[in-house]
């Protein structure tokens, strides 16, 4: 696999104090850093509702990042390169549907523009409850964030699950075409990243043997197991609203 290396941008992750951005997200992204495959100009600018400051943000990514590499690799973490790492680090405290809020992350991207190369890239993550994606997004385009500006390029990330029914799916994507192109947006479901579920497709489509006959007339039955031995953890807001099995089997799982 050819490795690239990120294009410099300033990436903006919304719900930065929630579980997906602490065990998935800053995890990937320090794993990144530590394979060099991160521009020099790449900045994380967290924002949420939690009040914080840079250092205590950083404070916090760092116990996450300590508890990951315990649980997933056993071996010692990379401290040094952890010092590098947290220098690109940087919070902001704000309301999801506040104007004000919304103006000074404005504010606080031109600052980041302005001291880091991040060629004018802005990279907007949302990794926060669904209920949220559609005043995030008016209000980024109130703000004037959502249009690319001095050269540079700007992008929305949205997590599964989009909507809770086919209608409310129509509905958030309608609204968020409304103030992104399309070519803006990127809707991913982080268990498609995985080895094994992507070995599959290739497996699958590669091979002109297999593709013709994985069907409903040649396949008895689809055994899946998701073997997580997490609970819900300080999710339960979110889970009460979404349920497991928009969570799991909706999306991950189908």
């Amino acid at each position: 696999m050819i490795k690239r290396t990120a294009p410099a941008n300033l990436m903006v992750v919304f719900g930065a104090s929630g579980d997906l951005a602490k065990r998935k997200l800053m995890p990937s992204l320090f794993h990144l850093f530590r394979q060099k495959l991160l521009h020099k100009g790449f900045v994380v600018l967290g924002y949420a509702r939690t009040a914080m400051t840079d250092e205590e943000f950083r404070t916090q990514v760092g116990d996450a990042l300590r508890e990951h590499q315990a649980e997933e690799h056993g071996d010692a973490f990379d401290e040094e390169a952890w010092q590098r790492f947290s220098q690109m680090l940087f919070y902001q405290t704000g309301g999801y549907d506040d104007l004000g809020s919304f103006q000074s992350l404005a504010a606080r991207v031109v600052a980041l523009d302005d001291e880091f190369p991040t060629q004018h890239n802005h990279l907007f993550y949302l990794a926060t409850p669904p209920n949220v994606f559609e005043p995030i997004a008016s209000l980024l385009n109130e703000v004037g964030l959502t249009a690319a500006g001095d050269g540079g390029w700007t992008r929305l990330i949205i997590e599964k699950p989009f909507g809770h029914d086919l209608q409310s799916a129509h509905k958030l994507n309608d609204h968020l075409l409304s103030v992104f192109h399309e070519d803006q947006i990127y809707r991913i479901d982080h268990y498609l990243g995985k080895e094994t579920v992507q070995n599959i497709l290739v497996f699958r489509f590669g091979n002109g043997i297999f593709e013709p006959i994985w069907n409903r007339n040649y396949v008895d039955h689809v055994q899946i197991t998701v073997s997580e031995s997490l609970g819900v953890g300080t999710r339960g807001g979110y889970y009460d609203k979404s349920g497991a099995i928009r969570d799991m089997v909706q999306n991950h799982m189908m």
